[in-house]
């Protein structure tokens, strides 16, 4: 993927002076004033991480496995998500982001990575984490068939079924609409269906690529923020989003936040994501001087961003969006392409209370 030459250029002379006063401030140990000092999060060593990498490894040694995007479809990618609030993530692991292609799911019990069954479609399925349910739909000509999953920590139950098939009245089919197999009436069947349909969702399968510095950020340090900041670091943190979070539900927008480093300098950035609609940018906030700030400029695609963990880089692109890169390091990004190290991120948690202390932990 290639940037327009004159966008990155001029994105870089834009960011000199913002990135600059960013990682200088930030290369200074801010927390030793405090008391605290900053630990790397890949000295926070778990279990499931050696654990996972060997499994990666195994699927990248497999004939589902593709390192770059073939026939039109995406490349592999996987995912981490704890789903059960238990410390340990699932891992997720998509061969490509075909229709039919589910996620292969996988936990740990007794020291041992069990597979748990595979979900969704186009590699990546709808977790509802307000609801602890995910949802695996299938539609098709004038109908749709679905069900709601829960998880108990090693195996997934079925908790909510439904069938509807009124996209085929036209057509003179006779119209059901089924809830655990029972047929109700239409009113009934909506009644029953409104607390899922109006729930919020993220998506699951898809985050991260396989390249050598996105699977190191990925075991090692994304899920250990909340084990290395510092209690003054998430004082400021936490105040912040939950600024954010008054700010979401006066304004009914769909937000979500995550953490991410993104000058490499084992202090994460914390990323709020507006919305999923279209306009909706990303805000930066970085910590400077015992001080949290808020980066300058708009960023991001739908409430999306994307970060190449290679080159320290993060950038837009999309239809309909302005392809542009940024970085607070000191590279160069006037011919920034894409290397096969690079995550989605913003969208890793909905910006709720309960997130916002889990996050934390």
């Amino acid at each position: 993927m290639n940037f327009k030459k004159l966008t990155a250029v001029l994105l870089a002379f834009a960011m000199t002076s913002a990135a600059a006063g960013c990682s200088d401030n930030k290369n200074n140990s801010d927390s030793e004033d405090s008391g605290f000092t900053n630990v790397s999060p890949r000295s926070i060593v778990f279990e499931w991480q050696s654990l996972y990498e060997q499994k990666l490894n195994e699927f990248t040694g497999s004939e589902n496995f593709s390192e770059i995007a073939q026939g039109g479809l995406e490349e592999s990618r996987f995912d981490l998500f704890d789903l059960n609030n238990d410390g340990t993530p699932e891992l997720f692991i998509s061969a490509n982001n075909d229709h039919k292609t589910q996620c292969e799911i996988f936990t740990i019990s007794d020291g041992q990575v069990i597979s748990t069954g595979s979900l969704g479609e186009y590699g990546a399925f709808m977790y509802y984490p307000e609801l602890k349910l995910m949802n695996d739909e299938y539609s098709g000509d004038g109908f749709v068939v679905g069900k709601f999953i829960s998880f108990d920590g090693t195996a997934f139950k079925d908790y909510f079924s439904y069938s509807d098939n009124s996209g085929s009245a036209s057509k003179g089919a006779a119209i059901k609409h089924e809830i655990n197999g029972e047929s109700l009436s239409l009113p009934a069947y909506d009644e029953a269906m409104e607390m899922y349909r109006n729930a919020r969702t993220i998506s699951i399968g898809r985050k991260y690529t396989f390249g050598a510095s996105t699977v190191d950020y990925a075991l090692h340090c994304s899920e250990s923020w909340g084990a290395v900041l510092t209690p003054q670091e998430k004082e400021l943190f936490s105040g912040q989003l939950k600024n954010n979070f008054e700010n979401a539900v006066q304004s009914g927008k769909d937000a979500a936040f995550e953490f991410c480093d993104l000058n490499g300098d084992d202090v994460p950035e914390l990323i709020v994501s507006e919305g999923t609609s279209n306009g909706d940018i990303c805000r930066i906030y970085y910590i400077s001087n015992n001080t949290l700030l808020e980066l300058d400029g708009n960023y991001g695609y739908n409430g999306r961003l994307n970060f190449d963990n290679e080159q320290l880089v993060f950038y837009t692109i999309g239809a309909g969006s302005n392809n542009a890169c940024w970085s607070l390091t000191d590279s160069d990004i006037s011919s920034f392409n894409v290397s096969r190290s690079h995550m989605d991120c913003g969208r890793k948690y909905l910006l709720t209370e309960e997130a916002i202390t889990a996050s934390m932990r």
